[in-house]
């Protein structure tokens, strides 16, 4: 289930993303603010989309796989309502498709744990900046810091924010290109840049494996800072005398990269130059306001490729919770209980002579394989008491006993049922 939740991103966030590009040809590039939402929204839908599309199909599996505690006999019970399907993923039988889950995962926490840790490191790394830093001014109430151990200018502090200038561009910058990097710089406080940068970086890190969550996210860097850019030459004035400042920036700090959780007025090389070109080519006058409009119709247009994709997927196919797709009215009415975990019918006991019994309480737990007749095919000790005579006689039990199988949709299905046996004094 989840290695196909996983495969679906691929398609489904590729189709997001296309859909966002289109949509984009119908915002004119002046107005990066509205960009920049659009931006956002895609890698949000670019996560929610799939996780939505397969709703239904979750809570097939999970209804597939609900709890039905078989009644006690000689001290024999079933154990957890997905007892089964846990057992067959981390113990015993292992099939290919839970080889891979595994190894997914094992990959994604790895990942994500190696993402976070980042985030952090450069997280620590900006607050001890900051606090070693010198305020040499403030601007619309801002702190602007000086700090010998940043190569270049940030914004940072979500409650508190200031900007923090490298005091090598005290040194080497002219006034008018500082003025430029500082107006920049404070654009991201006034927008809010800090935490909606935070938060992307925390969605790239959880789903690092999902190229077009970067593609999103490097759409959405881009027309951040273009929006920036518009801000400033709305308090400087002309655009061509900003893209100078630019370009200086472009020299000065040539593919020095911000740290992960901080947006900057200098990026890389090529991005600068991309910014350059934009506002030399700007045909009207830099846009300030929001196009609602376009913000909500690329809104609607994901939902309704949400509800497309819901409305016109299969469900996929499990081994033991799905059998054949959805469930359907006129089936789950053939029979009273369309779905059902295995039960022990007619559970043996333990064939174990009361003085062979241990001194102390135990438990031993075997993984029976319950075939679609109700027959055991296959038994293994999942927990053993710890005492061989006590597995061997639970083992033997489990094996004659007889059971009710699993049923999905009315149609029986192989599962795993834990077979249990208590013994003490």
């Amino acid at each position: 289930m989840i290695v196909t939740m996983v495969l679906s991103t691929f398609w489904q966030g590729a189709i997001v993303v296309l859909v966002t590009l289109l949509a984009l040809r119908c915002v004119p590039v002046e107005n990066a603010k509205t960009r920049y939402v659009v931006w956002f929204a895609a890698l949000v839908a670019v996560v929610a989309v799939p996780v939505l599309t397969n709703t239904i199909h979750l809570q097939l599996w999970h209804a597939a796989t609900h709890r039905n505690t078989a009644n006690p006999t000689f001290l024999l019970a079933a154990v957890g309502p997905y007892a089964g399907d846990v057992l067959r993923w981390l113990a015993w039988p292992v099939t290919a498709g839970d080889i891979l889950t595994r190894a997914f995962l094992v990959v994604w926490c790895a990942g994500t744990l190696f993402g976070f840790a980042r985030l952090g490191v450069s997280w620590f790394r900006i607050a001890a900046i900051r606090r070693s830093a010198l305020e040499i001014a403030r601007v619309d109430g801002v702190p602007v810091l000086t700090s010998s151990d940043i190569a270049i200018p940030i914004a940072t502090g979500i409650t508190h924010p200031a900007i923090v200038l490298p005091e090598s561009l005290i040194e080497t910058l002219d006034p008018a290109a500082r003025t430029c990097t500082i107006e920049h710089e404070l654009a991201h406080v006034r927008r809010g840049d800090v935490a909606s940068n935070a938060l992307a970086q925390i969605v790239r890190a959880l789903f690092f494996w999902n190229p077009w969550v970067h593609v999103a996210g490097h759409g959405l860097a881009i027309e951040r800072e273009a929006a920036c850019d518009d801000w400033a030459i709305r308090r400087l004035g002309e655009a061509r005398d900003y893209a100078l400042c630019l370009a200086t920036l472009a020299r000065t700090f040539a593919n020095v990269h911000a740290p992960l959780v901080t947006p900057s007025a200098a990026g890389s090389r090529h991005s600068l130059i991309i910014r350059i070109e934009r506002l030399l080519t700007m045909r009207q006058r830099v846009d300030s306001q929001l196009n609602y409009i376009a913000i909500g119709g690329i809104v609607v247009l994901f939902a309704a490729i949400t509800v497309l994709l819901q409305s016109l997927l299969p469900a996929p196919a499990h081994a033991d919770a799905l059998a054949g797709g959805l469930p359907s009215t006129s089936v789950a009415t053939t029979c009273a209980q369309p779905n059902a975990e295995p039960k022990a019918l007619d559970p043996a006991p333990p064939d174990l002579p009361k003085a062979q019994w241990p001194s102390r309480k135990v438990t031993a737990i075997v993984a029976v394989t319950v075939t679609q007749n109700g027959k055991a095919s296959a038994a293994r000790v999942y927990g053993s008491s710890g005492d061989a005579q006590v597995d061997r006689a639970v083992l033997t039990a489990a094996e004659k006993s007889t059971y009710s199988p699993k049923r999905v949709d009315c149609a029986p299905v192989q599962s795993t049922y834990l077979f249990r046996a208590d013994f003490g004094p």
